[in-house]
C-alpha cells in the first residue's frame, strides 16, 4: 500500500510509503523551528542536494525516496548516506534535520582557499584562483600593466600599511582631495567569462574619509569591453550587462549591494532604476582606521530561470544570501528588507506609478535573480572603484586595498 503526499510547491505529488509519512512529518516539526540535536552534524551544502542552494523540501522529498536503501541495493546514492553507514537510515535524516531551512552557504567560511596558503603567500598557484592582485609590483607602471583601464593613476601610491596576516609587505593607497575629480579606479576583464565567481578584497578607510558614492564593482558586459560600461539609472535588457557593488553606504557607513540586473526595481518619481540594495542592517558597519576581509559570490541564473543567487561575507561571517525563494522579506521600491512582512511597495511601470501590496509576517520568498535572458552574458569584469562626489574643499580621503583574489569557490579570510 502506499499514500501520496502532496507538495505544495509544485504541482505533483510524491507516492511515499507508509514510513516515510512519518519522515514527512519530523520535517514539517522541523519547518516550525523546533530544533533537533541527534544528528552528529553536516556542513548544509551537503545536504542541498538539488543545488538550489536552500535545503528544503525539495531536498527532503529526494531524501526520502532513497530512505531505508543500503549500499547493495538499487537506487543507493552515496550522498544522501551523510553517515557514510552504507544506509540511509534516521542517523542521516536526523543529520538532514539540524540544516533544513538553511542555506547552502553556511558553514562553508570553514574551507576556504586562504586557508591553504597563511598570508596568501602562493595562493595564485591554486586551480580554483582567476586573479590575484597582491599590489607588490615593482612599480605602479608595472601595476597599470595588469588592468586594462585605469583612471586617475595620480592619486594612487604604494604604501607599507598592511593588514599583520599578510605575507606582503604592500598595499595600494588612493588619495581623493576634496574639490579634485572624483576619485579613480582599475578595471580588467576575467576572461572567458564565469558562470560563479567570488571575490575577496581587503580594504582599509581613514577614519577621516568622506562618505563614499561608489566603490567595488564586479559583474558582466556582452560583449565584454576593456573599459567599464556606463548605465546609471537604466534598467539592463538581460543580454548586456549586470553588475553588483559591495560599498560602504553614504553617511551611515554600513555595508550593503548596489546591484543592477534586467529585474530590478525602479523607485519614484518617475520610477528611474538606481542600484538596488538588499542588506539593509543598521549594525553592519564598514569599520575605519582598520583592515577589513569583504568577499562577494555571484552565481549567473539558467536562462528562462531566476536562480541566480549573490552573497556577501564580513571578516569571513556569512552576513547576507540571495537567491530563488530565500531569504524572506518585503520590497520598499529599490530595497529589499529581509525578514520584514507587511505593507510593501513597488513602482508599477504599467500603471507609471506606485503599488502597494501586503506580505505575510517575516516576508514573502525573495524571487531570485534572473541576470540574463542570453547565455552568452557572463560574469567577466573586476572594477576596484574610489568614487566619491561631495567631499569638503581640500579633504584628504585615504582608502588602502589589498589581497584581491578572484576565484571559483569560497576564498575567506588571510590564514596565518
Amino acid at each position: 500500500m502506499s499514500a501520496t503526499l502532496a507538495y505544495p510547491m509544485r504541482s505533483q505529488t510524491y507516492p511515499l510509503r507508509p514510513a516515510l509519512m512519518g519522515l514527512a512529518l519530523a520535517a514539517a516539526v522541523v519547518a516550525g523551528s523546533i530544533a533537533l540535536t541527534r544528528g552528529k552534524g553536516v556542513a548544509p551544502a551537503q545536504a542541498d542536494f538539488n543545488g538550489s542552494g536552500l535545503v528544503d523540501f525539495e531536498d527532503f522529498f529526494l531524501f526520502a525516496g532513497v530512505f531505508g536503501r543500503g549500499v547493495s541495493e538499487e537506487g543507493y546514492e552515496p550522498k544522501f548516506d551523510m553517515d557514510r553507514s552504507g544506509r540511509v537510515d534516521f542517523e542521516d535524516f536526523f543529520m538532514f534535520a539540524e540544516v533544513f531551512g538553511k542555506t547552502a552557504l553556511e558553514g562553508v567560511e570553514k574551507d576556504g582557499i586562504a586557508a591553504r596558503y597563511p598570508g596568501d603567500a602562493g595562493i595564485e598557484r591554486d586551480s580554483s584562483v582567476v586573479f590575484v592582485e597582491d599590489f607588490e609590483e615593482a612599480s605602479l607602471d608595472e601595476l597599470k600593466g595588469r588592468w586594462e583601464s585605469v583612471s586617475s593613476a595620480e592619486i594612487m601610491s604604494f604604501s607599507d600599511d598592511v593588514h599583520p596576516g599578510s605575507a606582503g609587505k604592500r598595499s595600494l593607497l588612493m588619495s581623493h582631495v576634496g574639490g579634485r575629480g572624483n576619485g579613480g579606479h582599475l578595471y580588467r576583464r576575467l576572461s572567458p567569462g564565469y558562470e560563479r565567481l567570488h571575490v575577496r578584497f581587503y580594504v582599509k578607510f581613514d577614519p577621516q574619509c568622506n562618505p563614499i558614492h561608489h566603490f567595488f564593482h564586479v559583474g558582466g558586459y556582452n560583449p565584454s569591453t576593456p573599459w567599464p560600461q556606463g548605465g546609471a539609472g537604466e534598467r539592463p535588457r538581460g543580454d548586456d550587462r549586470f553588475s553588483t557593488g559591495v560599498e560602504p553606504y553614504g553617511n551611515s557607513w554600513v555595508w550593503d549591494y548596489y546591484t543592477y540586473w534586467m529585474e530590478m526595481r525602479g523607485s519614484p518619481p518617475q520610477g528611474q532604476t538606481w542600484g538596488n540594495s538588499f542588506v539593509r542592517d543598521p549594525g553592519l558597519k564598514a569599520k575605519r582606521g582598520e583592515w577589513v576581509c569583504a568577499e562577494v559570490m555571484m552565481k549567473m541564473n539558467d536562462v528562462g530561470d531566476t536562480n541566480g543567487e549573490m552573497a556577501l561575507w564580513i571578516e569571513g561571517k556569512l552576513v547576507s544570501h540571495l537567491g530563488k525563494g530565500f531569504p524572506s522579506g518585503r520590497w520598499t521600491y529599490d530595497k529589499f528588507l529581509p525578514g520584514e512582512g507587511g505593507e510593501g511597495i513597488r513602482w508599477s511601470d504599467e500603471k507609471g506609478g506606485p503599488e502597494r501590496f501586503t506580505v505575510p509576517a517575516g516576508g514573502a520568498p525573495f524571487e531570485g535573480f534572473r541576470w540574463r535572458r542570453d547565455e552568452r552574458l557572463k560574469l567577466n569584469f573586476l572594477w576596484v572603484l574610489l568614487y566619491i562626489t561631495t567631499a569638503p574643499q581640500g579633504l584628504v580621503s585615504k582608502v588602502w586595498f589589498d589581497h584581491i583574489v578572484v576565484a571559483r569557490q569560497y576564498i575567506g579570510p588571510l590564514s596565518q
